[in-house]
């Protein structure tokens, strides 16, 4: 069954208004039984004799005494014994008769005696445990379930019957039983009423039901956060998501303090791709009540939008308001990497552990410890945390990617290729990890196996408008068509598809990246167009000049290559490096 936060329990504390009712019923008309009560306490008060009670007429009311000892009772109950005690005089009172006055009377406290019973033993439930807390939830229902039988309009008792019923095991029909009945004695109370109507909206498996009675709910008490949090849902539910992020936002302007809905409608907001918009919801929420939680969330969205400068600026605030903050440090820590500042972040990360070294072992302190270990060239350590990584989650195949590239930059390109295979054991048409393995393969001189891989790739997205696989589509078209075109092994190359592959690169790239415009002029070597070749090398040199490449130098010697009319011939083959990688327990101190 669906809960939330807002359908916690909230029991209602029995206090003067129960009595003050059953006095006043018990001062208007309740025979002398009252009498004797009333001038029993007032005697007492002034220690004078008290005088023995009116005789009881056996007639009218043959269970007169019974409740007159339960109203005595009544006053000093205190726990569920006493109060049981009273229960069983009043039940008693009525199995033996009861003037229609009376009986009326005796009911409504009866009622109200189990209602105190049900809510005691309600809050006992959160305290106890296995055995007693099942007994006591069991006992609560069967009290409450008197309560409402002898006083069908307590409304707290319905209310009380209903939100036991949210816990494991519940009955939904009672729920929205109860609640039914809550709703319609709160007419008067339209904030009591607003919860009945979120009570029994969590019922509803049908979102428009749920949306009818959280109407109902909103209607009655605008200011019912619950009920505006739970419409936010069942609308994202149903498709609506203007109008869940509009409650989400409402909820906000009634508490802006609110960390808890801040984040979840900042995530509601980025899930859309409207990173933007959560960053001025959370400039709004931050405004009203500071924290560095807001900072570091806020920084978070930052870095989204590839604003480093500004999530810097609110780590630093974050860190200001709680300098002891180790995830603060380690956001921070993450952008003085892509600053290549390893010394900055190296000291957040060793202030951030020594804080809370069990933050050593969170994910985001081994991502921030890997980097650091690659910028440092400590390879194998590297490789050793993006395992840990790796065991953490297997499924994580954007990890066991780059661990295949620190594999590659580690000089163990079959390591890689072994990683990558296990990857597409699962997912076979990944045209990232195909590309991937087809870089391995090139790296070990498997040509042929690096174009089967190539090609697979492209055609499993070649026609995809998935922006991540535009974002890998050139680079797969540039790494096919360079093989094609350059190839030692005489039937693997390709001239005239490797020109049109490079051709599609280029235009993908705008002309900006030099060494596709390289490709490109390769594969009319290739082809024997060395006219071409040289226009498009020239460019892919220049190209090289402008962006400081560092195959510049590579680049001339094509383009000489080309001017001699020769086409270019490359084979890599990288020696496997054989260096055992270090256990976990052997890395480096960073």
């Amino acid at each position: 069954m669906e809960s939330s936060d807002s359908h916690r329990f909230a029991f209602i504390p029995v206090g003067s208004s129960h009595f003050h009712r059953i006095s006043r019923i018990v001062a208007i008309g309740c025979g002398f039984a009252c009498c004797g009560f009333i001038a029993l306490s007032s005697l007492q008060a002034q220690e004078t004799p008290v005088p023995s009670p009116p005789p009881i007429n056996a007639e009218i009311d043959p269970g007169q005494a019974d409740l007159d000892e339960a109203v005595l009772k009544r006053i000093d109950a205190e726990t569920n014994r006493d109060l049981e005690a009273v229960a069983a005089l009043i039940e008693s009172a009525l199995a033996k008769g009861l003037s229609e006055e009376n009986d009326a009377f005796a009911r409504k406290m009866l009622g109200s005696v189990q209602l105190q019973r049900g809510q005691g033993l309600a809050a006992a439930i959160i305290r106890l445990r296995g055995r007693q807390q099942l007994q006591a939830k069991t006992e609560a229902a069967e009290a409450l379930s008197e309560a409402v039988k002898h006083d069908p309009e307590l409304a707290e008792a319905h209310m009380l019957i209903a939100q036991l019923n949210l816990l494991p095991d519940g009955d939904t029909d009672q729920i929205r039983k109860s609640t039914t009945a809550a709703i319609k004695l709160y007419e008067d109370n339209p904030q009591e009423q607003s919860k009945a109507y979120l009570l029994r909206a969590v019922t509803h498996t049908d979102v428009e039901e749920k949306l009818k009675d959280l109407k109902s709910a909103i209607e009655a008490d605008p200011k019912n956060t619950g009920a505006l949090r739970e419409r936010a849902g069942a609308l994202l539910q149903k498709g609506d998501v203007d109008g869940a992020v509009k409650d989400l936002q409402a909820v906000l302007e009634l508490d802006p303090t609110n960390q808890q809905i801040a984040q979840a409608t900042v995530q509601q907001l980025v899930d859309l791709d409207r990173a933007d918009e959560a960053v001025e919801l959370l400039g709004k929420t931050i405004a009203a009540s500071p924290s560095e939680g807001l900072y570091r969330l806020r920084a978070i969205l930052y870095r989204m939008l590839g604003k480093e400068d500004d999530a810097f600026a609110d780590l630093n605030k974050a860190l200001a308001m709680q300098p002891r903050d180790p995830i603060s440090l380690l956001q921070r820590a993450e952008i003085a990497l892509g600053r290549d500042d390893v010394k900055s972040a190296k000291r957040d990360l060793k202030a951030a552990t020594d804080i809370a070294p069990q933050v050593e072992q969170i994910d985001q302190a081994i991502v921030v410890r890997c980097f650091i270990a690659i910028e440092e060239g400590r390879m194998a350590d590297a490789i050793n945390d993006m395992q840990i990584l790796i065991e953490r989650n297997p499924n994580d195949t954007f990890r066991q990617i780059q661990l295949a590239s620190l594999y590659l930059q580690d000089d163990r390109p079959r390591k890689a290729i072994e990683t990558l295979t296990g990857v597409l054991a699962s997912e076979p048409n990944n045209a990232s990890v195909l590309r991937s393995r087809a870089d391995a393969y090139l790296a070990v001189g498997e040509h042929i196996n690096a174009i089967a891989d190539y090609e697979k790739a492209l055609s499993s997205i070649d026609n995809d408008d998935n922006e991540e696989n535009q974002r890998i589509l050139s680079g797969i078209l540039n790494n096919l068509a360079w093989v094609l075109a350059t190839s030692p092994q005489d039937d693997v190359r390709n001239g005239e598809r490797a020109v049109e592959l490079g051709k599609r690169a280029v235009e993908l790239t705008e002309e900006q990246e030099a060494h596709i415009l390289s490709t490109l002029a390769a594969g009319y070597a290739e082809s024997g167009d060395f006219e071409n070749a040289i226009l498009w090398s020239e460019k892919a040199v220049e190209q090289g000049a402008a962006e400081d490449n560092e195959q510049l130098d590579q680049l001339k010697k094509e383009l000489d290559s080309y001017r001699r009319n020769e086409p270019w011939r490359e084979k890599q083959e990288t020696e496997e490096n054989q260096l055992p990688i270090l256990a976990p327990e052997d890395l480096i101190d960073t």
